[in-house]
């Protein structure tokens, strides 16, 4: 077995894991970061777009009202005070201080309001990272720098155990052609981002995971949440899913955004769920946590129907409809484009569509409905109320705007999209005190541990809340008290 010798070791090189990484390179700690993939970073390089802040010098400058008060009561309530409220405060506390330290890496950002249509009204609290381009690029260049001062940073290196009595001696990882390393140390900071990537776990804390579509990181299978629960950590939080919009499979990447499929699913068409009917207005389709609460609600599975009538309006005409992903997909000072089409490859995706199972496709509703195996009835009777719901410009059940009221579901052939709750990882892991070290049963914390990120219990009650940026924003600083506190319990 291979050895080596450091003072930290980071499970991980995602936003909380390059965060404490920063932080000890900043005070000559010695570490070595353990990344399981072939290049560093994870869900929050790939797929976040911004962090969430408070009081920053940028919200300062522009006069921002909206500051601790608004955000520790307003979390604790949305979440129905299920939350560590000392981690609350010393995340909430910390976020402008981590804005400044995002210019320091390399990640710039800048507050501007929200990306997201249901929040065009919200505080001014999202801090989008400039380019994402810039952003990626910029983050591959933090391991040079930490290996400027002697750090490692080990990709395709997994996380496998700890060597663990009263303390901690040596963490065990594996090299991707399955060389073992122990690597004495004196401490740990877990930020391997969650179990999504773990189909054992996830089967176990939610129903129907089968149906869910992983977006995240699939290399996040739970180990750091897995040792610290051998080790005596305890959770007493429910499983918490970082659920992110919707997508009908993995073949139709919305990062593309080339395929017309994706361009209806973002839109708020007709949705029924596996009973045959309509389960939420479809507005939803504006909020991504809240679209995918809705989803996974009925099973993680709902179907998005259309006729032939709207997939030949959509190939000829520009639909005034806004595309949810569209604004996610602007770099700062950009503006969205608040219309859809022509799709002029809306045909040839559906055809595709249907080829590869995403979509189904059926003369009659009635054959439609046994090929989705949904209730005939349910469906006729569903469709027959949004038909007459559009003709009449009213949706008195769901109270869908008229605006969005656009496309009947009349003439075959009938087109059904089959649509997966998509998440980003999960939210729930270990319970940890205001320091991010794991707890006991007894209340006391394992010593030399420290878990962050999305490897923690006690943020959020049942949901990612709608609260743009957050589990990024609380990765980042999460990350950073961790290895704060190591260096400062190092230094005593």
């Amino acid at each position: 077995m291979k050895e080596l010798t450091t003072t930290v070791v980071i499970v991980g090189s995602g936003s909380a894991g390059i965060s404490a990484g920063f932080e000890l390179y900043q005070h000559n700690i010695p570490f070595v970061m353990l990344e399981k993939g072939d290049k560093v970073g994870g869900a929050g390089k790939f797929g976040a777009h911004g962090v969430f802040a408070i009081n920053s010098k940028q919200q300062q400058a522009r006069r921002v009202k909206y500051g601790y008060q608004e955000a520790f009561n307003g979390l604790t309530a949305y979440n129905h005070n299920f939350v560590n409220g000392e981690l609350l405060s010393r995340f909430l506390k910390a976020s402008a201080a981590n804005i400044d330290r995002l210019h320091e890496m390399g990640l710039p950002v800048t507050v501007e309001q929200s990306e997201q249509r249901a929040h065009l009204n919200d505080p001014l609290v999202y801090h989008k990272f400039n380019q994402m381009r810039e952003k990626m690029a910029n983050w591959d260049q933090l391991p040079a720098r930490f290996a400027e001062k002697g750090n490692r940073v080990l990709t395709e290196t997994s996380l496998v155990d700890v060597d663990y009595a009263d303390g901690l001696r040596a963490v065990i990882a594996e090299s991707k052609d399955g060389e073992r390393l122990r690597i004495t140390a004196k401490k740990v900071i877990f930020a391997d981002g969650g179990y999504s990537g773990n189909k054992a776990m996830m089967a176990e804390n939610f129903v129907h995971a089968e149906d869910l579509l992983n977006l995240g990181e699939r290399k996040s299978t739970g180990v750091g949440i897995q040792i610290c629960r051998r080790l005596g950590a305890t959770s007493n939080h429910r499983p918490v899913l970082f659920a992110h919009g919707c997508a009908p499979s993995y073949q139709i990447n919305p990062m593309k955004r080339d395929n017309a499929i994706e361009t209806l699913t973002n839109l708020p068409l007709l949705w029924v769920d596996k009973t045959g009917h309509r389960f939420v207005n479809e507005e939803i389709v504006y909020d991504f946590a809240l679209w995918a609460n809705a989803a996974h609600n009925v099973g993680n599975r709902y179907y998005l129907l259309v006729d032939q009538a709207t997939l030949d309006r959509f190939k000829k005409e520009t639909v005034p409809l806004e595309d949810t992903f569209e604004r996610q997909f602007c770099d700062v000072g950009q503006s969205p484009r608040t219309d859809v089409g022509p799709l002029e490859s809306i045909q040839t995706d559906f055809d595709q569509g249907v080829a590869d199972g995403v979509v189904v496709k059926a003369d009659t509703i009635a054959d439609l409905a046994e090929k989705i195996k949904v209730p005939a009835a349910a469906l006729k009777d569903s469709l027959a109320k949004y038909n007459a719901a559009v003709a009449a410009g009213n949706d008195d059940t769901f109270l869908k705007s008229k605006e969005s009221l656009q496309f009947k579901v009349e003439d075959g052939p009938f087109y059904a999209v089959i649509e997966h709750c998509a998440t980003l990882g999960t939210l729930n892991g270990v319970d940890v005190d205001q320091n991010c070290q794991p707890l006991k049963d007894d209340g006391q914390p394992l010593t030399d541990l420290y878990i962050v990120g999305n490897n923690v219990s006690g943020l959020y009650s049942d949901s990612y809340p709608s609260y743009e940026g957050i589990a990024n924003g609380f990765a980042f600083v999460s990350g950073w008290i961790a290895a704060k506190e190591a260096r400062l319990s190092l230094e005593k």
